[in-house]
């Protein structure tokens, strides 16, 4: 299929330089060869640069939720490992590193008194491959570029995720942030019960 003039094939050597053009996990697809093995979101720094997730007044949780659910869709269609940091002001579980779709996708909260800088410093250094972060600070950039990954800006992860394809999964599992995710089966059973007896 062509769009806007564009033959299928260029679109996709456009998303694998988007993507970084390191060498580790590939896109599905033509021209799959040559992308980053790690994609690291600025979390916070996306909600606020970008207008997918400002753009309805939602409120903090639920714009979260939006771009972990991207995050999902993107490692399912490039193959790319995908860490999503949050500063710990603002975070519902300071310290804590959710795994998500056996690991595809980690969502990290920094830790009290750390900064989602200072995290995604250290993961860049730490991480074997290819590494890309998306961010709209500049200094950070600067900072990424000295310890050898490369930069994304905010548009550009909002080109990858405008091309890829309307029906992508999410790998393993969807997405889904609920209170009662996070309760024993013991106080949901509770809740439950005292559902029942108001009648709600």
């Amino acid at each position: 299929m062509r769009r806007d003039g564009e033959h299928p094939d260029v679109r996709d050597r456009g998303l694998a330089q988007r993507l970084g053009g390191g060498r580790g996990a590939g896109v599905r697809g033509p021209e799959a060869a040559g992308l980053a093995s790690y994609l690291i979101l600025d979390g916070y720094n996306l909600l606020g640069a970008l207008e997918r997730y400002r753009g309805d007044g939602a409120a903090l949780e639920e714009r979260r939720d939006r771009l972990v659910r991207d995050a999902l869709r993107a490692a399912g269609w490039t193959g790319a490992e995908i860490i999503v940091v949050f500063d710990a002001h603002g975070s519902p579980e300071p310290g804590k590193t959710e795994p998500l779709a056996g690991g595809v996708v980690r969502v990290v909260y920094t830790a009290p008194g750390e900064s989602a800088d200072d995290e995604i410093e250290r993961l860049v250094e730490r991480l074997e491959g290819e590494v890309t972060v998306y961010t709209a600070d500049f200094a950070q950039q600067r900072a990424v570029l000295a310890r050898g990954g490369r930069r994304g800006t905010p548009r550009e992860f909002a080109e990858l995720l405008d091309e890829l394809p309307a029906l992508v999964q999410a790998p393993d599992r969807k997405w889904r942030s609920r209170i009662s995710d996070h309760l024993s089966p013991e106080t949901r059973r509770a809740l439950e019960e005292i559902r029942r007896r108001s009648g709600g």
